[in-house]
């Protein structure tokens, strides 16, 4: 076994910022000496694994995969 990880898989995604939020999340990153990618990355992963709410959402959709189907025919089916 290694003593160092093999880095988590980056996917690459577009979204918008408010522009004070972009000029913080830049700010911060030249703060700890990181890249806004870092940065954006650790804060979602604190908020959304911290609401209890969202985590008992997803294992449901986890483990109901017919809820998951069922849930993309419909917005298939408005497109």
């Amino acid at each position: 076994m290694s003593i160092i990880n093999k880095p988590p898989e980056m996917v690459k995604r577009e979204y918008e910022l408010q522009d004070p939020v972009a000029r913080a999340v830049e700010k911060y990153a030249l703060f700890i000496q990181s890249t806004p990618d870092h940065v954006v990355n650790s804060a979602l992963k604190m908020v959304i694994w911290k609401d209890a709410e969202f985590r008992r959402w997803y294992k449901q959709q986890q483990s109901n995969p017919e809820r998951r189907e069922g849930a993309a025919s419909a917005k298939a089916a408005k497109a």
